[in-house]
């Protein structure tokens, strides 16, 4: 008879996505248990960090250990992109990115849920997770016997093949990674290559241990004209990086890995989460590589899934907020990102009308609604003068938010020009402060009627913010008189 282990949380896949969501639902007063297929440290893609990850590693409590690792920052990139031209681009003030050896990123994340009290069987091999009455049962292969997993609810992190299946929309042109790792003698430092080819897109960065890893993205559909199979990729691989500049630099390169291939396209899953299961990371949803933010979005959904987890499991009577907030969290951070990707693609100027590069520049880019014009700048003394009041297109509407540690609702502003409606900005509650401005105000009357809410120089930006969105009517002088009379 095979053994049982009950819980309350089961997550499948121990990557970042898998982790940071074990790691927070553990501190948050949950009983998770976490399996992971394979022993780590493992060697794995995704090396290349945004700046925007350090708020992530903060909100995970891992800063400090990160820092420790000994990854090296990403403090510019050599890119070679809109033409021929290389241009030298350095990352803004603050902390940089980082070139990561992801084998010891996901370790680390993984140690950290470990100390925070989640169970971990790795390696352990899952089977398909079955819905029963009141949860899930999954069979697990760990040390040589079986295992049945029995917990309430379960969370899939366990990448693009997803445990649960459901059905991935396509939100970009199919794309394959081909990619390999190299030794050799070069004349440059840490920094990331970017560079377009006519028919590919090439990314290459030195990492912690002294390697090279060079990536091209291509059409699948090269390689099946090409009649590329497992025994010829090398060769077309060395072949399409000989295009690119590389490598071009490097004294005697050579190949200290073999070359592998990976599903590149973006996509995301229909249904992210339901009352007993959520996907997080590339189990709910994948963005182009371009960005280098793929962690940072896994990291993302890991805690915003964990309030949605949380409020699901600790008040369900908040359930219909929690599910409806981390499924339009998913959308528009997959339409946001989109558009980003297709105005990137159609920056390059040599190559536009190869089949490549017009597949990619197809998404529709962002436009303002019908009968909404351009927000023309105003000097800074016409606008502390002048009176202002709430766009007539703006409203307050209610929307999940998180609050703490939980999903609830809570009144949003909401405009044709915003992407979605909402509820704070910099931390204070937009809902008290606009409806202060039904009736046209001067910025020092702004400053009076906010003082209650919001301390005068974080007001004065705020209601910058406003009008730079176009948010704000200024309030003509019959307007006025108008009211003043129907008053």
């Amino acid at each position: 008879m095979e053994a049982r282990l009950d819980t309350e949380i089961c997550v499948i896949g121990g990557g970042p996505a898998g982790a940071s969501l074990a790691l927070r639902l553990a501190r948050l007063g949950h009983e998770v248990c976490l399996v992971e297929r394979q022993a780590f440290p493992r060697r794995h893609v995704g090396e290349s960090l945004t700046p925007g990850v350090w708020p992530l590693f903060d909100a995970l409590g891992v800063v400090e250990e990160v820092k420790r690792a000994g990854f090296l920052p990403a403090l510019e990139a050599l890119v070679r992109w809109e033409d021929t031209a290389e241009r030298r681009v350095r990352g803004r003030a603050g902390e940089p990115g980082l070139l990561v050896d992801r084998g010891r990123l996901d370790a680390l994340l993984l140690g950290a849920a470990v100390s925070a009290g989640v169970k971990v069987l790795q390696p352990a091999a899952a089977q398909r997770p079955e819905r029963k009455a009141g949860g899930w049962e999954l069979p697990v292969l760990h040390e040589g016997r079986w295992l049945l997993v029995s917990a309430r609810f379960l969370a899939d992190a366990s990448g693009r093949t997803s445990c649960l299946g459901g059905q991935k929309v396509p939100v970009s042109a199919r794309t394959l990674a081909l990619y390999g790792y190299w030794r050799g003698e070069a004349p440059h430092g840490p920094e990331t290559r970017v560079e377009a080819g006519p028919d590919a897109w090439y990314w290459g960065a030195h990492l912690p241990d002294g390697t090279f890893n060079a990536m091209v993205f291509v059409d699948p559909e090269l390689l099946r004209e090409r009649g590329i199979g497992r025994r010829t990729l090398e060769a077309f691989y060395r072949e399409l990086l000989g295009r690119s500049c590389l490598l071009e630099a490097w004294t005697a390169p050579r190949l200290v890995s073999g070359v592998l291939a990976c599903d590149a396209t973006c996509y995301r899953d229909t249904i992210p989460i339901e009352e007993d299961c959520i996907k997080v990371g590339e189990a709910s949803f994948s963005i182009d590589p371009l960005s280098s933010s793929g962690v940072q979005k896994a990291l993302q959904t890991a805690l915003s899934g964990a309030a949605a987890v949380h409020t699901l499991l600790a008040r369900p009577e908040h359930s219909a907020a929690a599910l409806r907030f981390y499924t339009e969290d998913q959308r528009s951070s997959v339409e946001q990102h989109a558009t980003w990707a297709a105005g990137y693609y159609r920056e390059q100027r040599s190559y536009q009308d190869r089949p490549f590069w017009k597949r990619r520049a197809l998404a529709t880019p962002e436009r303002l609604p019908q009968g909404m014009k351009e927000v023309k700048a105003v000097a800074g003394d016409a606008l502390l003068h002048r009176r202002w009041r709430l766009a007539p297109e703006a409203v307050l509407v209610e929307t999940p938010c998180i609050v703490g540690e939980f999903i609830e609702l809570r009144r949003a502003l909401s405009h044709p020009r915003l992407a979605r409606p909402i509820a704070y900005l910099d931390g204070v509650e937009l809902a008290p402060l606009v409806e202060a401005l039904s009736e046209g105000v001067t910025m020092a009357q702004m400053s009076e009627a906010w003082a209650g809410h919001v301390p005068l120089r974080q007001g004065a930006a705020i209601m910058g913010w406003l009008y730079r969105q176009g948010l704000l009517t200024e309030v003509s002088a019959s307007w006025t008189s108008v009211t003043a009379t129907s008053t």
